[in-house]
């Protein structure tokens, strides 16, 4: 068995058995999600299922750093650990709380901070206009990382309103991730111990991602909550940079650009409508891709594997690119 595959199983098998007993949790303390008028469920159904996303995460990526001592730039892995950890908790306290936006963008924010002590930085972006040449960020490299950061965090967040989505199109970009990294690093030697990083922790996505579809699939017993959806989105976003970012190359970074193509598209639409009709951005609302095809007929399950299979088809579509162009 491959460690990537054994890293596979272990988040996999840790999310599945994890995710009920956290959802009893979440009936206890009261993190539970009631029906409403922005809510697509009909039924009271707890939150806190990134706890188990979570969990199944760390309990992978620290067992496979300890098995295997091929392993190398542990301070990367450290950052995310660290970091993730501080926006996991940002997620419980919201889950049950309900807190502020401005304190989920603090806490992001602040992760992507501990990113930059462990190394994980953006210091230069592809010139569009100069062929292989780069734009070299200085004062702006942690303002545009922060934005990138806080950008994919919050496009998981928002395209969390339906039964196994976020999970899914989770699941598929860290698979995306997890073959750009074994591509890359067989063609990039110098920075194999970056992108064997990047496999490992897409992998732990992958598994942990999946193992908790199979109880939010639709009809869903339990939601990921901001805790799951903030976490996911800050780990694949980090990860990103740790090996896309690492290539001065337009076609590496967009990568995880197609792979999270349908949310990112779809939150820049809902942001820009908010903005036209001056309704706060941060609010809640029926106006999103799954929304809108649920409104024509559609059943929660179709709508999902629709989603799915053009989140597929812009995957292939950015490895394929990859390999060819790169």
């Amino acid at each position: 068995m491959t460690p990537v595959i054994l890293v596979i199983a272990i988040s996999l098998t840790a999310s599945y058995l994890l995710t009920p007993l956290v959802g009893k949790l979440a009936w206890k303390f009261g993190a539970v999600d009631h029906p409403g008028e922005r809510r697509v469920h009909t039924t009271p159904t707890p939150r806190f299922g990134g706890v188990a996303i979570y969990v199944a995460f760390v309990a992978a990526v620290l067992i496979s750093v300890w098995t295997n001592k091929r392993i190398t730039h542990h301070e990367q892995i450290a950052g995310i650990l660290i970091a993730g950890s501080l926006v996991a908790a940002v997620g419980v306290l919201d889950d049950k709380y309900n807190l502020s936006p401005v304190f989920q963008i603090v806490g992001i924010v602040a992760a992507t901070w501990v990113l930059t002590r462990y190394g994980i930085r953006i210091p230069y972006i592809t010139n569009p206009f100069g062929g292989h040449s780069v734009i070299i960020l200085g004062a702006f490299a942690f303002p545009v990382m922060a934005m990138w950061v806080f950008g994919v965090t919050k496009t998981v967040d928002l395209i969390d309103g339906l039964d196994g989505l976020a999970a899914g199109i989770c699941a598929i970009a860290a698979a995306t991730l997890l073959l750009m990294a074994v591509q890359a690093q067989a063609k990039e030697t110098a920075l194999a111990g970056s992108f064997q990083n990047v496999a490992l922790m897409a992998a732990a996505v992958l598994g942990a991602s999946l193992g908790f579809l199979r109880h939010n699939y639709p009809p869903a017993k339990i939601f990921m909550g901001t805790v799951g959806s903030q976490f996911l989105g800050f780990v694949l976003a980090s990860i990103s940079i740790v090996g896309a970012f690492k290539v001065a190359t337009l076609v590496a970074v967009s990568v995880p650009v197609f792979a999270l193509g349908v949310p990112i598209i779809d939150a820049a639409f809902v942001v820009f409508r908010r903005f036209r009709e001056r309704r706060p951005v941060h609010l809640a609302d029926k106006t999103h891709v799954h929304h809108r095809l649920l409104d024509r007929g559609l059943s929660h399950g179709q709508v999902v594997l629709i989603i799915y299979a053009v989140t597929i088809t812009l995957s292939a579509t950015a490895l394929i690119l990859y390999a060819v162009l790169r």
